[in-house]
């Protein structure tokens, strides 16, 4: 982000917002309010910068990827798992068009932060208690992107942690994803890490949506995370991977893979193939830990 501090929007004379309206930002602090509408929360997730990665999202988002799973695989007592799903709402919405499926962990490394308000302001910290967000009374600040920011902020996060200042729990899960795990008990979530082998249940089908990309990490750790995936799957698993691409008019790129032997087999591709999509089938277990059932 070029300008860590950003004006937010309704806090300044309309004439200045109406003439540089690209630079005001809507409160990110909504958040924490528990009656936050699920767009209005959505909103808010592209303020989350948290490990390499931004929490954006927003609705109907995948729909072409969420086509290839519908139109690929039996779904019957499947097993999913949807990593680096940020705030479930892109989770929802395959939910919704799923015929049926046996479970559905919605899974993500950061879905918890802690909040602090003080002198007037919300700071949040990550896992590791790092201020990621100041929110004001006028500017939202990004203390984790910019060592200058940090520094103008390092009192008021100093004093914001004082034994005194109650301390608030979030869970980056959106309204309607939490709502659809209280009357769905086959939809839950999990804290993960794209790079570590998942556990079990064993999935029918991983889908990685806007998460393993080139933006964030390199063609090693590309490289990396695709085999800790081919890992997670039995023989004839699944793999789903998504990317919102920054070229202009294209949409979302998808492709669908299948565990055979030590390697991924292309099932479905869009037409405009997933950015990484040559890196997935150059990826091979080695012997010793390729399993074939």
């Amino acid at each position: 982000m070029r300008l860590p501090i950003r004006p937010l929007s309704g806090r300044w004379p309309a004439p200045l917002q109406k003439a540089f309206t690209r630079f005001f930002w809507r409160d990110p602090s909504v958040i924490l309010d528990p009656d936050v509408s699920a767009e209005d929360f959505r909103r808010a997730m592209s303020a989350i910068h948290v490990g390499e990665t931004i929490k954006i999202t927003e609705g109907d988002r995948h729909p072409a990827a969420d086509a290839l799973i519908i139109d690929n695989i039996d779904l019957t007592d499947a097993v999913i798992v949807d990593i680096g799903a940020s705030d479930g709402s892109t989770s929802v919405d395959l939910i919704g068009k799923l015929p049926t499926f046996g479970e559905y962990i919605i899974a993500d490394l950061y879905f918890h932060l802690t909040a602090r308000r003080s002198g007037g302001r919300t700071f949040l910290f990550d896992q590791a208690g790092e201020c990621i967000l100041v929110v004001g009374p006028r500017a939202v600040a990004w203390p984790s992107l910019s060592g200058l920011v940090r520094r103008l902020y390092s009192r008021r996060i100093a004093r914001s942690l004082q034994p005194d200042v109650p301390v608030e729990q979030v869970l980056l899960l959106n309204p309607d994803a939490r709502a659809l795990m209280a009357s769905d008990p086959r939809v839950t979530f999990r804290q993960h890490d794209v790079f570590t082998r998942w556990g079990e249940p064993r999935p029918t089908l991983i889908k990685v949506a806007n998460l393993l990309r080139q933006l964030y990490f390199s063609d090693d750790m590309l490289r990396a995370g695709v085999a800790s995936v081919l890992d997670s799957l039995d023989e004839g698993g699944y793999f789903l991977i998504v990317d919102n691409s920054r070229i202009k008019d294209m949409p979302p790129r998808a492709g669908l893979y299948r565990r055979t032997g030590d390697r991924f087999a292309v099932v479905e591709e869009t037409p405009n193939r997933p950015e990484i999509g040559d890196l997935i089938e150059s990826v091979r277990l080695p012997s010793a830990v390729a399993r074939s059932e």
